[in-house]
């Protein structure tokens, strides 16, 4: 699987300007990696999947370009309020991010993945990048039902899943990748953290909105190369504006008089 090498210091930085998602176990769970990970991550710039990559980039609301060191290119590092930011971040013009999208998803074979990201988004979203006959059609119906039945659209975030139906459906979900893979249809997911209500146009700088995480499973075919990631279509939610880095560092200016927060 190809890695990346992230810039430890931009992440850190980012991550703490959000007003959700900024302590280090909230971010590390939302991008589905351990607290450890993260702060190898953050102090020793640990590489990461591609795929990884992504979801960080998506939770900090960043293009990956921002928190990635570019191959071959030392690492440019400026001061601002006491943080070291790398020049990948350093981009001095807005950016317009478009509601309908694409995105990086990656294989899994992992019915635990796939059960647990579920239970703990907002909504599914069903990708089918591949022919399905009347078998597997019926496999991918079944797949999608359980998933989908998961998320919080479909049941109360404070009602717990009892452990015998965990079990059950985590050995069905399991079953299903064996028996659609056996017919060479793999899966392959991500998550996108979407910027309600839906929109088509950029909403005003002082218009409320709210963040859901929408996961996407994707049915495609086998890497013919080996590859295990595969391009599919997301909806942001939203349109919506990534700040220039001139715009990032004044917020950072504001705040270098500001004690920090215990994270």
């Amino acid at each position: 699987m190809k890695k990346v090498v992230p810039n430890g210091a931009a992440v850190k930085a980012f991550r703490e300007q959000l007003e959700k998602l900024s302590t280090q176990k909230e971010m590390a769970n939302e991008i589905g990696v351990s607290v450890r990970k993260l702060r190898m991550i953050e102090n020793e710039n640990a590489p990461i999947a591609v795929v990884t990559a992504e979801r960080l980039a998506k939770a900090l609301q960043v293009h990956r370009e921002r928190i990635i060191t570019p191959e071959a290119t030392p690492v440019a590092v400026a001061e601002a309020g006491g943080r070291a930011i790398s020049a990948a971040c350093m981009e001095d013009e807005d950016r317009l991010i478009p509601r309908h999208d694409y995105d990086i998803a990656s294989t899994t074979s992992d019915e635990g993945q796939l059960y647990s990201e579920a239970a703990r988004s907002n909504d599914l979203a069903c990708v089918i990048e591949t022919k399905l006959d009347d078998e597997t059609g019926a496999y991918a119906q079944e797949l999608f039902d359980i998933l989908g039945g998961l998320t919080w659209e479909k049941r109360s975030i404070l009602e717990d899943i009892p452990p015998a139906t965990e079990i059950a459906l985590r050995r069905r979900l399991r079953q299903l990748i064996v028996l659609l893979k056996g017919n060479d249809v793999w899966i392959y997911q991500t998550s996108v953290l979407r910027r309600l209500p839906e929109r088509y146009t950029v909403a005003e700088d002082d218009e409320p909105c709210t963040y859901q995480n929408r996961f996407v499973v994707a049915l495609g075919p086998p890497g013919e190369y080996g590859e295990t990631t595969m391009r599919v279509p997301i909806d942001h939610g939203q349109p919506f504006i990534l700040p220039a880095w001139s715009r990032f560092r004044k917020t950072l200016t504001v705040e270098t008089d500001v004690p920090a927060r215990v994270r």
